[in-house]
């Protein structure tokens, strides 16, 4: 019977972690030792430790800044229900965001204008050289990137759609880079829009959005 009940590796990594956190080990704010030294002192690999770090950044224990480390965010998971729930209204955001941001790539690869171009560089450039800032400021500059590709658009319709959704887009986006914040950066997804937009290649520039939003929708329904 103990084999039955026998507990996957990372599961059990990712507990003496929280143990850590809990018993007042480390702080709210505190940054974790690097993988090396948590693999050394768990006496397991790096990737079981990394596992055991995703899960706990999932449920909102941890927190990780790409290209820092990974920090203490709670001393409480959150809910199983209420992170399910988390789940699901992040993914109606995001078809909502692939509706609107495909289809005004597309139209922005045909309208788009030289103010737009420095616009879309400059938000681009902006957003890319925040990848280590918090889930919140990184968030804000993501959406103001893909605005400045929906005004492109020259679509007044859903340039004021995109405006009205963009608070919400904002909070969206910033539990979604706290739940895959161990997701690889996709800085060169936003390239790749950028390239086909201003090359005036529409049915790249749709395609590309939309791969670029359904991946992140797959690994965010990964999660549920």
């Amino acid at each position: 019977m103990d084999t039955l009940a026998r507990i996957p590796l990372s599961q059990r990594a990712a507990q003496a972690l929280m143990d850590e956190v809990t018993n007042g080990t480390w702080q709210v704010g505190d940054q974790l030792p690097a993988e090396t030294a948590l693999a050394a002192q768990l006496g397991v690999g790096r990737s079981t430790v990394r596992e055991a770090i995703r899960q706990l950044v999932a449920r909102r224990i941890l927190t990780t800044r790409h290209g820092v480390g990974v920090f203490v965010a709670s001393t409480s998971a959150v809910e199983e229900w209420n992170h399910l729930a988390e789940v699901g209204a992040i993914g109606d955001v995001l078809q909502v965001r692939i509706a609107i941001e495909s289809r005004a790539a597309s139209l922005a690869a045909a309208e788009h204008t030289d103010g737009d171009v420095a616009a879309i560089r400059t938000a681009l450039a902006e957003r890319n050289a925040r990848q280590h800032a918090t889930a919140a400021e990184l968030a804000a500059h993501d959406i103001r990137f893909h605005r400045t590709v929906v005004v492109a658009s020259h679509n007044h319709l859903l340039v004021s759609l995109f405006d009205t959704l963009e608070p919400r887009l904002v909070t969206a986006m910033t539990s979604l880079l706290e739940l895959l914040a161990d997701r690889p950066a996709d800085a060169d997804d936003h390239v790749a829009v950028v390239d086909a937009v201003l090359d005036r290649r529409p049915d790249d520039a749709e395609r590309l959005t939309r791969e670029h939003l359904l991946g992140v929708a797959a690994a965010l329904e990964a999660l549920s």
